[in-house]
């Protein structure tokens, strides 16, 4: 374990880097805004929402090059909830991300917020993909 040492926990505390090494890594055009006050999640939520974010970002880079992606992460009162949207910059159909990975993805993002009370939808919407992902406060 001693390779673990010195690693920081994957938490909404660093959704920022997380946004800025697919900016730079991946070159993937994205913003993130946060709205509300933070405030503290329990582990297990503040993880599902973490990876979560992870798995939609890795999509939208995989699928959805040359889209506008925006990461919204919202304190309301009775929820936290992040949302990714890509926009992509021309009309045409958007593929699915089953069409080009296995779904899996999705699959485990729903069942690890299922399992700490929260929830999360994705699919196509006019001009883009959405996910959007929300564990009560």
């Amino acid at each position: 374990m001693s390779a673990l040492r010195g690693q920081r926990t994957p938490s909404l505390e660093r959704l920022t880097e997380l946004v800025e090494r697919y900016r730079v890594d991946l070159e993937l055009d994205v913003t993130l805004s946060v709205v509300g006050a933070p405030r503290a999640l329990p582990a297990d939520a503040d993880l599902a929402l973490y990876r979560g974010a992870q798995e939609a970002l890795t999509n939208a880079a995989r699928s959805a090059r040359g889209a506008r992606t925006t990461v919204t992460l919202r304190y309301e009162p009775n929820a936290t909830v992040l949302t990714i949207e890509d926009r992509r910059p021309a009309p045409g159909p958007v593929p699915s991300p089953l069409v080009v990975g296995s779904g899996l993805g999705l699959t485990g993002m729903r069942e690890r917020l299922r399992e700490v009370g929260g929830s999360a939808d994705a699919g196509p919407t006019q001009d883009g993909w959405k996910v959007r992902m929300e564990v009560p406060a």
